[in-house]
């Protein structure tokens, strides 16, 4: 990953055209960026529509949503001068599963400014919870392609983080108020950072930070800081 290094200052930034927020990744060791959130306005729905009113619905394509999605990314980032990297953001368990995902992305970030190892992919945790042989070969192909990708463990927390995925996965993204609670989830963030998988949390406070560390969270989303 990139970085550069930041005082602790304020990590929020307004500075993109909605639909789409960027707020920074910063280390919790010594604030220093370690890349961006990208926070959009409307997110994919991963649900199933059932009767004649559902049936009547347009049916979603995840990978041309996801491919859309990153090309309003790109271009926020571009028009709002947010150099950070890399952009991590929100990805649906249907796109993970779309076959078509992986060029549609690709031909995507082609149209962009960005590389594809700038942006990461951040999936549910939940898209994981079928067939781990199947999701790593999923997540493998888009790694083929040079983007990035993480876990969002912030409401549950059931993959289990084989030799596979710790070789595929760049991030996971957790609920600091989680990881104090449940011990599942701080074995979860210290094996993860043994790996060099780096644990992100949200709604962390700076105040916090060494015993973030101690469990094995490298960095946070925007923390706060105590009046």
């Amino acid at each position: 990953m990139r970085l550069s290094s930041s005082p602790f200052a304020s990590t929020t930034h307004d500075i993109a055209p909605k639909p789409v927020r960027f707020r920074t990744v910063v280390q919790l060791k010594d604030g220093a960026f370690l890349g961006a959130e990208a926070e959009t306005r409307f997110a994919f729905e991963d649900r199933v529509s059932f009767g004649p009113a559902g049936a009547r619905q347009p049916v979603a394509d995840p990978a041309r949503w996801l491919a859309t999605q990153i090309s309003t990314v790109a271009q926020a980032a571009a028009h709002g001068a947010m150099l950070q990297r890399p952009i991590l953001f929100s990805a649906p368990v249907a796109a993970l599963a779309h076959s078509n995902t992986p060029v549609a992305c690709s031909a995507a970030i082609r149209q962009t400014l960005l590389a594809p190892q700038e942006v990461c992919l951040v999936f549910p945790d939940t898209a994981f919870a079928g067939d781990p042989a199947d999701s790593s070969s999923r997540v493998a192909r888009l790694r083929r392609l040079g983007f990035r990708a993480g876990i969002d463990m912030r409401k549950s927390w059931q993959t289990a983080l084989n030799d596979s995925l710790r070789l595929l996965i760049d991030i996971i993204r957790i609920d600091a108020r989680q990881v104090e609670n449940d011990r599942d989830l701080a074995t979860i963030s210290m094996t993860a950072d043994a790996a060099g998988i780096h644990v992100i949390a949200d709604n962390a406070r700076w105040r916090d930070a060494d015993d973030l560390c101690r469990a094995g969270v490298t960095a946070a989303i925007s923390p706060r800081t105590d009046a």
